[in-house]
């Protein structure tokens, strides 16, 4: 319904046709892969194959070995040869995410198949064609890791043939609604519950929360609101605290903004007023949201980055966003 996203259709309808390198940029929790995939459906080759690969999540020893393939006896635990998925993925659409996490290495073996459609397999000889639409994506600021050295700019330039950014959750209030009626209507579904609708109140909760994890936080949201629920009808009661504002130091300060002593104890003073019998979770929530929302901002909202200064693995940090 909303103009931005109504300009992120008209751009795959776009280019879906055409046979040339897109990128996606957009905040993790955005919906990049459901656009690749888009792209890929509305294609001359939506009938070849159709393969992701999540680039941060992978370590890099492994990743050379699951783009290119290896022959047997390349390395220790080479026991037989594998093939890659630029291999694998022939005649088909490769999407690759977080390609921003990529080293130098790999992203010089990438140029060159976007440049001439082949490669080798690591520990082997032979030369290997294919014909692969590649569709990249990122969450990552690019030319700022051009001008950093930590991406080639050949290949940027090879990626940007055509670009798609997405818009953030928070700027796409008029889409919420509707996206709230099709994931109720769906984990309803997947959940053996019988919601069919949502209160006003809280779908105005849910409008007013800033949604630091995009679609990806809003399906969690729903989903444990679901297992609370007891009726046809999904109350502000069923949400979890996160999404309620509980946990919040008071009602004038968002869940993204600094914290202050007065405003934390001001938090614990009404928590206790209010007879909770839950604060330590309350406060613990409370305290890490707003410091996985300050370490974002200071990443750039790249999740790998951020995983590293919380000490944290990066599924954790996804979970801990929702």
């Amino acid at each position: 319904r909303s103009a931005l996203m109504q300009d992120i259709y008209k751009a795959i309808g776009r280019v879906a046709p055409q046979d040339v390198t897109v990128l996606v940029l957009g905040e993790s929790g955005t919906g990049k892969e459901l656009v690749a995939r888009a792209i890929y459906h509305y294609s001359r080759r939506s009938a070849g194959p159709f393969l992701a690969i999540n680039c941060a999540a992978i370590p890099e020893p492994l990743l050379e070995s699951e783009l290119f393939g290896h022959e047997k006896g390349a390395f220790t635990g080479a026991d037989r040869r594998r093939v890659g998925k630029f291999e694998q993925c022939s005649g088909g659409t490769l999407f690759l995410d977080e390609i921003g996490d990529m080293t130098p290495l790999t992203q010089t073996k990438i140029l060159r198949v976007l440049q001439d459609q082949q490669f080798e397999r690591v520990g082997g000889n032979e030369t290997i064609r294919t014909d692969v639409r590649l569709i990249a994506a990122t969450n990552r600021d690019l030319e700022r890791l051009i001008a950093s050295g930590q991406f080639r700019g050949d290949l940027y330039y090879r990626l940007n043939v055509y670009t798609i950014k997405l818009p953030p959750l928070r700027d796409r209030a008029d889409d919420l609604p509707l996206l709230v009626g099709y994931f109720l209507k769906r984990f309803s579904r997947e959940l053996g519950k019988d919601v069919g609708s949502i209160a006003p109140e809280a779908l105005d909760i849910l409008l007013r929360h800033p949604w630091p994890g995009n679609l990806r936080e809003l399906q969690s949201v729903l989903k444990q609101a679901l297992l609370q629920a007891t009726g046809p009808v999904l109350l502000p009661e069923f949400l979890p605290a996160s999404a309620r504002g509980e946990g919040r130091a008071h009602s004038g300060t968002a869940s993204n903004a600094p914290l202050t002593t007065a405003d934390l104890a001001r938090f614990i003073d009404e928590r206790l007023e209010s007879g909770s019998r839950d604060l330590h979770a309350e406060w613990l929530a409370l305290t890490e949201r707003h410091l996985l929302a300050h370490v974002l901002r200071h990443t750039g909202n790249n999740l790998s980055q951020a995983a590293r200064v919380l000490g944290i693995n990066r599924a954790t940090l996804r979970t801990r966003l929702g």
